[in-house]
């Protein structure tokens, strides 16, 4: 049996610099595949993406002290890679002025 696993593509040391640690600046950033690509590309990216940069701006423009609050445990899967738990403390939350 042959298991593959995409998010492993994204740890490719021929593609990405220290591809283990987390770097959202690296200059190689955006050759990650989880979109996955060709015929196959996921036709709700460019949703996700602006979703995701407008609510993680909006996120960190409204707790701009946000910082973890703890150990946080990662999820027992070869699937779904990340947190299934991470406690944070928001800090004090900024008013966002209402847009123009």
């Amino acid at each position: 049996m042959v298991v593959i696993y995409l998010a492993a593509a994204n740890r490719d040391p021929a593609v990405f610099t220290d591809p283990h640690r987390f770097d959202v600046e690296r200059p190689n950033a955006n050759r990650h595949l989880a979109f996955s690509g060709g015929r196959h590309f996921c036709l709700g990216a460019a949703l996700a993406r602006a979703e995701g940069e407008v609510g993680l701006q909006t996120f960190f423009d409204r707790f701009p002290d946000v910082r973890a609050a703890g150990a946080g445990s990662r999820r027992d899967t070869r699937v779904l890679r990340g947190w299934s738990m991470l406690p944070v403390a928001l800090g004090p939350a900024r008013s966002l002025a209402a847009a123009d």
